[in-house]
C-alpha cells in the first residue's frame, strides 16, 4: 500500500487540476485582501480590515469539506470508468488497501493546500488591512482543528461515493445528499413530527449545528467552536462521520463489482 501512496501523491503532485487549485486559493485569498486593501481608506468602506477578511472563511466552515472533497473529486473522478481500481486489485491489492490509501493521499493533498494557503491569507491580511473588528485570527485559526475531522469525514464520504459510481455527476449528487440534505431533512422530520430523538440525531449533524452556534458579522463574531462544550461536539461529530462513513466505505466495496 506504500507504493500504492507514494505513486499517487507523485501522481497529485504532477496534477494540472491540483497545480490549478492550488494557484487559484493563493490568487484569490491574495485578490480578496489587496482589494480590501487598497480601499481600505475610502471613506465610509468598512471592510478595509483583518475582521471582514478573516470573517469570509470563520462564516463558511464548510467550505473545508468543499474543497477537501474536491481534492477527492480532482484526484479519482474518473478512476472507475478508466478502470484504474481494477488494474490495482489485478496487482495485489486488496479494496481496502486501495479505499484507505485514496484517502491517506487526498488527506495529504488537502493538508498541503492548507499549510500554502493559509499564511499568504494571514500575511497579506495583515500587512495591508488595518487590524480591527470582532473576527480575530485566534477565531480563524481555531476554525482549523475544529473542522479537521468533520473535513476528512467528507473527504472519505467523497471517496466512497466516486468509487461506487462511474458518472460524477451521481457522486456529487450523493455526496451533497449525505451532506447537506439528508441533515435538513432530518431536522424538518424532528420538528414536524415532535420528535426528540430525530432533533438530537440532526443537530449532531454539522450542516445543522454549525450555522446554529454561528454568527459572523461586521459587529459580531460567535463560533461554534469559542466554547470547549463546542469543539468538542465539533470533533465528536467529526470522528463519528469519518467512522460512519468508513464503514460504509468498507461494506459497499467489498460487494462491488471492479
Amino acid at each position: 500500500m506504500l507504493n500504492f501512496i507514494r505513486s499517487e501523491l507523485y501522481r497529485a503532485v504532477r496534477s494540472k487540476e491540483i497545480h490549478g487549485t492550488a494557484i487559484g486559493l493563493v490568487a484569490m485569498v491574495l485578490f480578496l485582501n489587496v482589494t480590501l486593501g487598497l480601499m481600505k481608506d475610502v471613506e465610509h468602506f468598512r471592510y478595509g480590515s483583518t475582521s471582514f477578511s478573516y470573517s469570509m472563511l470563520v462564516a463558511a466552515p464548510m467550505l473545508y469539506c468543499y474543497v477537501a472533497s474536491d481534492i477527492a473529486v480532482m484526484l479519482y473522478e474518473s478512476e472507475r470508468r478508466n478502470g484504474a481500481m481494477g488494474n490495482s486489485v489485478a496487482f495485489g491489492l486488496s479494496r481496502m488497501q486501495l479505499f484507505a490509501g485514496k484517502c491517506i493521499v487526498c488527506f495529504v493533498v488537502s493538508l498541503t493546500l492548507l499549510a500554502l494557503a493559509l499564511p499568504v491569507y494571514i500575511g497579506s491580511a495583515v500587512l495591508l488591512l488595518h487590524g480591527t473588528g470582532p473576527v480575530t485570527l485566534w477565531d480563524m485559526l481555531l476554525e482549523i482543528p475544529a473542522m479537521s475531522l468533520i473535513a476528512t469525514a467528507s473527504l472519505i464520504l467523497a471517496v466512497v461515493v466516486l468509487s461506487l459510481f462511474e458518472n460524477s455527476f451521481f457522486s456529487v449528487l450523493a455526496w451533497l445528499t449525505v451532506m447537506l440534505l439528508l441533515p435538513k431533512l432530518l431536522l424538518l422530520a424532528g420538528m414536524l413530527l415532535g420528535s426528540n430523538a430525530l432533533m438530537n440525531i440532526a443537530m449532531w449533524m454539522p450542516a445543522n449545528f454549525i450555522p446554529a452556534a454561528t454568527h459572523v458579522n461586521t459587529s459580531e463574531c460567535t463560533a461554534v467552536w469559542d466554547t470547549a462544550e463546542g469543539m468538542i461536539k465539533c470533533l465528536m461529530s467529526g470522528a463519528a462521520g469519518m467512522l460512519v462513513f468508513s464503514g460504509l466505505g468498507v461494506l459497499l466495496l467489498r460487494k462491488q463489482d471492479i
